[in-house]
């Protein structure tokens, strides 16, 4: 069994509004990345929420996912981390390895997806991040066997920090657009056009 875990929990300050729910092409970011991660070859979808959570959960479509509500959103993303795999674990114990995907990605598409799947299965390395700016870091790909050093992270840089650990042995795959990500409305504005 294998799982991706969308980290969708934050607060989304300095966007003003949660970016969660901001539209491209009539769909949600949040319903987008689903979808997406949906029509990929990863077996189990879960999503952990917290800030703005009941505004959010109404304007998503659920089915066929997990919702994981991490009532520490406010400590930083890794415990956004530790709540999706704890969870995952619980309903899944037998999980073999997950892709952290982030809600403001907006480049993900489920080719990306696959190759993470795919060098997996091929290569067996229990560590392969994406790789842009020179930097390695989400989506990234976590084998079981750092699932312990996962449920042991705290406060900020959530999967960074164990990519970082890691850099040494890690496969990643070439993904310029991932150091676009959704920050404020100028993020925004400059994705729309």
């Amino acid at each position: 069994m294998n799982g991706i875990i969308i980290l969708a929990a934050g607060e989304s300050r300095r966007m003003g509004q949660p970016k969660q729910l901001l539209e491209i092409e009539n769909e949600n970011l949040l319903d987008r990345m689903i979808r997406i991660a949906k029509e990929s070859k990863f077996e189990m979808i879960s999503v952990v929420l917290g800030a703005h959570m009941e505004k959010i959960l109404p304007e998503v479509n659920t089915s066929g996912i997990n919702i994981f509500y991490n009532p520490e959103w406010e400590s930083g993303m890794a415990s956004s981390l530790k709540c999706g795999l704890k969870h995952s674990l619980k309903s899944q114990p037998d999980l073999q390895f997950v892709l952290i995907l982030l809600v403001d990605q907006p480049f993900v598409k489920t080719s990306l997806i696959n190759n993470f799947f795919e060098l997996h299965v091929e290569k067996k390395k229990p560590l392969i991040a994406a790789k842009y700016n020179d930097i390695y870091g989400v989506p990234a790909l976590f084998g079981k066997e750092l699932f312990p050093q996962i449920l042991q992270q705290k406060g900020q840089g959530g999967a960074r920090k164990l990519i970082k650990a890691h850099e040494k042995d890690l496969l990643s795959i070439e993904f310029p657009e991932g150091a676009r990500d959704l920050d404020t409305p100028e993020d925004w504005e400059k994705f729309k056009q």
